[in-house]
Parts: structure tokens; sequence; C-alpha cells
């Protein structure tokens, strides 16, 4: 199956204020009509602020559906505008219950492979004057994803998304989010999730705490 691409966002630092405080992110993001080089860190031109909690071989590409647009304006009341949740590709499907860990596609010469969903953070709330967007993305689990690089390459809008290689046997991108963001998930789920072995390293080391914890 193939998909188009809506847009292609890359996006620089910039410092917005946050209370009293000034505050560095790139979650502000602009399309780009030209070619991008794809890399095994992301797109060239694209810049991340966090490093410790953005941007590495496991989130080197952030993806998100446009279909979700609607329902976030409705939420909101307003325009989501460009790159909604800072992502880099906005898609057309491929819905977070539509794909699963591991997930191998090709974007335009790239290949890339869905390695974890995106967890909210704050900026997302600072971006839409909206507080409660992390809380929200939480319990829809309209989150968005990750792609790792397994092949370097080019990619433009005019290419297309194609899944190539279907872990259809793994848990979906759904799933793994409800087990996280679920206060009564059992050893059993949480135990389950550990057994993605195409699972990024950091939603490993949060479900292998949270299952000590029971």
């Amino acid at each position: 199956m193939s998909t188009t691409i809506h847009a292609i966002h890359i996006g620089q630092p910039r410092k917005v204020a946050h209370g009293k405080q000034l505050i560095k992110t790139s979650i502000f993001k602009e399309p780009t009509d030209q070619r991008v080089e794809i890399h095994s860190l992301g797109i060239k031109g694209d810049t991340q602020s966090d490093l410790v909690n953005h941007g590495g071989v496991d989130k080197a590409i952030c993806a998100y559906s446009y279909d979700r647009y609607p329902f976030w304006e409705e939420r909101l009341g307003q325009p989501v505008g460009y790159s909604a949740f800072g992502e880099n590709i906005t898609l057309y499907g491929w819905l977070e219950e539509e794909v699963h860990i591991g997930d191998v596609f090709e974007l335009g010469s790239a290949v890339v492979q869905i390695s974890q969903p995106r967890h909210p953070c704050y900026k997302l709330g600072i971006k839409h004057q909206q507080p409660k967007m992390p809380l929200w993305v939480k319990e829809t689990g309209y989150s968005g994803f990750y792609f790792r690089v397994l092949k370097e390459g080019h990619a433009s809008v005019e290419d297309g998304l194609k899944r190539i290689e279907s872990y259809s046997h793994n848990p979906t991108v759904m799933e793994v989010n409800r087990c996280r963001n679920n206060p009564a998930a059992t050893k059993e789920d949480l135990t389950k999730m550990l057994e993605i072995k195409e699972l990024a390293s950091e939603w490993v080391e949060a479900f292998t705490k949270k299952r000590n914890e029971i």
C-alpha cells in the first residue's frame, strides 16, 4: 500500500516565551518543496533544540497523519497550522491503529522503520497555547510516531510512502500508547511490549521501569 505525502517540514531552533522564561524549541517547522536529504539522524537542515528528549537514530524522523488535523482543530477551536505536532513528515493515512512497531516503508529513495510512538511534551502545549495538549494526546493515543532510517536517501512531497514490510505480529502504535498510558497495565501487558525487538530503547526502559514497579 502506498499513500501520498501532504508535506515535508524542517525547522531551526527559536526562542519562545513560556511563562516568564524564554525556552529554545524546534517544534515550529515550515514546509519545504525541495527534495530533502535523509540521513541516519534525520533530515538535513532540520535541527533539534533538545538532544536529550529529541533526535537520535530512533527518533530520526517524526511523522503525523493529516487525517487527525480536523479532530485537533475542532478540539482547539482554531486552525493548527503547519506541522501541527512538530512533525517532519505529514502523511495521508497511516493512523496509529493501522501501523505496527517495526513496519518498514520506502520514503523516496530512503527506507525507514517505525521505532516508537511520539511521546508528547509541554512544548506541544506552547505551540498551540493549550497546556492540556500533552494530556489530550495521551488520552486519545493520537500521537504520531517516529521512524529510524534503515537506508539513507532523498525524498520530496511528490514521493509516496509505501509500506514494503508489515510487522503485523507486533502491537500497533496505538496499542503501545495505550499500554504506556494505562495505569492499570499488568505485568503481562508490559512483558508483551518488552518482547517487541524493534521498539526503541527509550520505550523499552519506560516499560521495564513500569513493570518493576508493579
